[in-house]
């Protein structure tokens, strides 16, 4: 389980935590210190603090790589390489993340922004592979972060605000700050997020289509 200390990650966490009093399994708890803010490990080890009051240990990670351009680009693709690692060398064959119904929507417009065409417009997918051995599970992708603010209040009492989150530097963020606007517009992100679904079932079907029609022909 990825965790990074913001609402929808210790959501997550809870949540995957309940699972394992009725199913059994097996999760590892592992965050990502990017180095980036001064006081990025302090943070991360508030985080660790209120994960173990739950009985969650958690793995902390410090990047050590110096990262000066396209900042958000280059934490996430480090992120990701250090937990793949982080999953080979303790045979985990499943990474989870905790991206939500407003983390689709912001990138189904980051990407529309960018003229993308079905593929990109369908948006993230709530299964796909990072490598031949590591699957990745985003399984809260149709939940509101309101409602992962919620748990996570009520399982931690807190959790930790991401100033970069505010920095309009940041394209995603500057994405992030049309919500209000757009529903104000009678724009709700709920319709929009539907419309991603029916996206994702077409470009599902002409994938179908196209391996029928491949092996047909190869």
């Amino acid at each position: 389980v990825a965790v990074s200390g913001g609402a929808d990650s210790l959501a997550l966490a809870a949540l995957s935590k309940a699972y394992t009093y009725c199913c059994k399994s097996k999760f590892y708890y592992v965050l990502i210190n990017h180095n980036i803010r001064r006081n990025s490990l302090q943070e991360a080890k508030k985080v660790k603090n209120l994960l173990q009051k739950k009985q969650i240990n958690l793995k902390i990670i410090s990047n050590k790589k110096k990262i000066e351009k396209n900042i958000q680009g280059e934490a996430r693709k480090i992120r990701y390489d250090l937990l793949s690692n982080f999953c080979l060398k303790n045979n985990i064959r499943s990474l989870i993340t905790a991206h939500n119904l407003e983390d689709q929507v912001e990138t189904f417009l980051i990407r529309l922004s960018r003229g993308s065409g079905l593929r990109g417009l369908s948006a993230m997918r709530p299964k796909s592979k990072i490598n031949s051995k590591i699957d990745l599970y985003r399984p809260l992708l149709d939940i509101k972060k309101e409602f992962l603010i919620k748990i996570s209040k009520k399982t931690f009492g807190n959790f930790i605000k991401d100033p970069s989150n505010k920095n309009l530097k940041y394209l995603r963020t500057k994405v992030r700050s049309l919500k209000k606007p757009l529903e104000k517009s009678g724009v709700e992100y709920e319709q929009i997020f539907k419309s991603i679904r029916n996206l994702s079932e077409s470009r599902d079907s002409l994938d179908d289509f196209l391996k029928k029609e491949f092996s047909k022909i190869i």
